[in-house]
């Protein structure tokens, strides 16, 4: 998306915010102006997908993956993918989506795994790390999905909040 078109989306969220919600008294009206503007917002960040918060997931999975690898020396586990996923200039978003999906896939069988009771008669320890590092690595993951997420409307009317756009991480 062009710096432009960001700003004319913005301009128009301003003006709605600014002008429009302030001098409206009709509770119908104001309804229909926030709805308006988590409209453009979520028109925003549709617009500006890019490759970049699904490359750092993927990224951060991978990190995750050698890190359970290391620790995990000798442990059976499920597979591990050989990291890293993602070699050279990708910009397929649809492709990348389909590899964090399955990262996020295998990171939900390695939680199994590690939390189970199995493993943990095997290394007590080991398997707690393993353990905290994904549940940590999802929480991380999660903030970057919600970083790309409109704020709620109801949040935004009930907050009066004037920036509309993604939510804080």
């Amino acid at each position: 998306m062009s710096a432009s078109f960001e700003r004319l989306i913005d301009g128009v969220i301003d003006a709605l915010q600014s002008h429009v919600v302030p001098n409206s008294s009709d509770d119908f009206v104001r309804g229909q102006v926030f709805s308006a503007i988590y409209a453009l917002n979520g028109l925003k960040l549709a617009a500006d997908w890019k490759a970049e918060p699904l490359l750092e997931q993927v990224r951060l999975q991978d990190d995750t993956f050698a890190t359970v690898k290391r620790l995990a020396d000798g442990m059976v586990h499920p597979e591990i993918p050989p990291t890293p996923r993602i070699r050279g200039d990708v910009s397929d978003a649809a492709a990348i989506e389909a590899l964090r999906d399955d990262g996020d896939r295998r990171l939900g069988q390695l939680l199994l795994w590690a939390s189970g009771e199995g493993v943990r008669a095997g290394n007590r320890d080991a398997a707690a790390a393993i353990e905290r590092l994904l549940r940590r690595a999802i929480c991380d993951q999660l903030k970057i999905e919600l970083a790309t997420t409109p704020k709620s409307m109801l949040q935004q009317i009930a907050g009066g909040e004037r920036d509309g756009g993604a939510a804080q991480g």
